[in-house]
């Protein structure tokens, strides 16, 4: 019986520029950790790919992280019950070794390249590099922009919140999910990680795969500014002061944002999903939290805000599509020059290796 598959993003496209949380993939006490590194069109998505379809297979569950410039490529995978995670450690998400050869150890799958091969298509490569770097620039300083304009619709609807009936909800939820547990002098363990990105192919929202095997479901909705977030943050603060384990899956525009929180020992998530509004146990709209009269003298504002933040992101989405037709055209230098019958052999024997992990 084949394993669970939970889909997220270790980083992306942000108004920050690119932004990682790949220090969250695996925890401490990681046993293995596999960095791969090599050009683009070496072979590190699938390799990866080919092992988590193995150990999925075997009935392993496989987080599958996926590259927020190519939704359909990987940046790692993780098999927590062994410890185990691979995960592509070249630009722009540069990752060395720790602990070189006790936990982390490089795969190079430069090594399998034909050297001469590429230096045929010197120019071409640089060229090619510096066009993909130059959509990805415009489209940090377009989310930039976004997010500027995103400040503004937030601070209007901010401006008109009975944040204190907010924060009886909060309240009431913290009383049912941590009934029982009380505070510990050792909190629980923090991970970050994206539940969405910016991709070539437009927004998207793994949310739905993080939340499926949980018991509980809580749903919350709301505009911009009516504190999604930070209902979300005090929950999960409440829940780490309990030695609760949190997972904080972020959004990708601003990525301090929460939009989901998991925690596994309880079984309980808390999102702003709209796939999880039908399943939810308990849910709140915090627009009802809303002064609808103050709010009046605003809505023209927030209309405006709103089409000029849509088509800003719309920019924004095109600049990393144009950022992966350049990148595509790259890979296929490397792709001409890779000698992947060594890669195949390679991965058979990694996957020995994570077998060995039982």
């Amino acid at each position: 019986m084949a394993g669970r598959i939970r889909k997220m993003f270790p980083g992306g496209s942000t108004s920050q520029g690119f932004y990682s949380y790949y220090r969250y993939l695996l925890s401490e006490d990681a046993k293995r950790i596999f960095i791969i590194k090599g050009g683009p069109g070496t072979g590190k998505s699938d390799f990866m790919k080919k092992i988590a379809q193995a150990m999925n297979g075997l009935g392993y569950d496989v987080e599958m992280h996926y590259c927020a410039s190519d939704f359909d490529s990987l940046d790692a995978i993780v098999i927590e019950s062994l410890k185990v995670a691979l995960l592509d450690g070249t630009a722009p998400h540069i990752t060395d070794p720790k602990f070189p050869g006790v936990v982390d150890e490089i795969l190079n799958l430069g090594e399998y390249w034909d050297v001469k091969g590429l230096e045929k298509n010197r120019d071409d490569i640089i060229e090619c590099s510096k066009k993909t770097s130059g959509h990805f620039a415009r489209a940090y300083r377009l989310l930039a922009a976004a997010k500027l304009v995103m400040d503004d619709i937030e601070e209007k609807h901010r401006s008109c919140m009975y944040n204190g009936r907010a924060n009886l909800v909060a309240e009431e939820w913290a009383g049912e999910i941590f009934d029982g547990w009380s505070v510990l002098p050792v909190p629980g363990k923090e991970r970050h990680l994206f539940m969405g990105a910016f991709t070539p192919g437009g927004y998207i929202d793994y949310s739905d795969t993080l939340i499926k095997n949980v018991q509980r479901v809580y749903y919350v909705e709301g505009h911009p500014g009516t504190g999604k977030t930070r209902l979300l943050g005090r929950l999960a603060e409440k829940a780490i002061d309990r030695g609760v384990r949190v997972e904080y899956f972020h959004s990708p525009l601003k990525p301090h944002k929460l939009h989901t929180i998991v925690m596994d020992e309880l079984s309980i998530a808390v999102t702003c999903g709209d796939g999880a509004k039908a399943r939810s146990e308990r849910k709140v709209n915090l627009n009802s939290f809303l002064d609808r009269e103050r709010l009046k003298d605003s809505t023209e504002y927030i209309k405006r805000d709103t089409d000029l933040y849509k088509q800003l992101i719309s920019e924004a989405v095109a600049a990393v599509s144009e950022a992966k037709k350049a990148h595509d055209i790259l890979e296929g230098y490397y792709i001409d020059n890779m000698d992947f019958q060594a890669i195949d052999r390679l991965r058979e024997r990694v996957l020995e290796r994570i077998l060995e992990y039982r």
